[in-house]
């Protein structure tokens, strides 16, 4: 992916500061750490921030089916609305329907458990959007939870390989907190793996880009400029709308 590619800074310096040269475009990178270190509200920079820039974005916060949770944060975060533009497809996760569906304008309903669902997803998000400016982005959180499922965990794996040498930039949040090993493996696929971490009374964000363009970087750790009382509220918002459908997946 290193040949030929162009960079994208979300021009928030606290964000850009530690990649050389910014985001490089296409390709992938794993924003990886705990549970609770607030991965998705990190990559909320670079999503708004590629939306005002003209581009677009297909979004599948899989703990988040409802798009309420990441357009509220978004707006509170970064004020921003990720339907401003029309450029946002929200893709919600449900592994028990069979594919892929429309559930209204710009938003998709999908079995991301099952491998053969991830191109027939992306491709149908495809189609509704202009993929101008900086081009299309691929945001995707919690992918932890369909490698829970024993029949496809491995052969997903492999398709996220797929999807990151598509001609577009992805963005995912992985958890360690939840199948380590399976999340290393995600991590292992990507160009650029971030480390995210959370600390404590009172709450703070950081985190550190390990690798860039599948080079080591050694960066210091950056602390995203929240307030904690904004995130401790977030994260309250967030225990009571994220759905995990653990049984379910481990059924299929």
């Amino acid at each position: 992916m290193g040949i030929g590619m162009n960079h994208f800074e979300t021009g928030r310096e606290w964000l850009d500061a530690p990649f050389q040269d910014g985001v490089s475009t296409p390709s992938a990178t794993v924003i990886s750490g705990p549970g609770g270190a607030g991965k998705p509200l990190i990559a909320l920079g670079v999503v708004t921030s590629w939306l005002q820039a003209g581009g677009s974005v297909i979004g599948a916060p899989l703990q988040f089916p409802d798009p309420d949770f990441v357009t509220r944060a978004a707006v509170d975060l970064y004020d921003y609305d990720l339907r401003e533009t029309g450029e946002y497809v929200h893709v919600r996760f449900d592994p028990d329907i069979d594919g892929v569906g429309h559930t209204g304008e710009g938003d998709l309903r999908s079995n991301l458990v099952d491998p053969e669902n991830w191109d027939q997803t992306l491709d149908t998000a495809i189609e509704s959007v202009d993929g101008g400016g900086p081009g299309i982005l691929f945001f995707a959180t919690a992918l932890n939870l369909p490698l829970l499922s024993p029949t496809y965990a491995d052969p997903l794996i492999e398709t996220v390989g797929d999807v990151f040498d598509r001609e577009l930039t992805s963005l995912v949040c992985v958890s360690t907190s939840m199948l380590a090993e399976r999340a290393r493996k995600v991590g292992d696929l990507a160009d650029t793996l971030v480390t995210a971490s959370v600390l404590e009374a009172p709450k703070r964000l950081q985190f550190t880009v390990e690798r860039q363009d599948g080079e080591p970087v050694e960066s210091e750790s950056v602390e995203a400029p929240f307030d904690p009382a904004l995130l401790a509220s977030i994260q309250q918002r967030a225990e009571r709308e994220k759905v995990v459908p653990t049984e379910t997946i481990r059924n299929i």
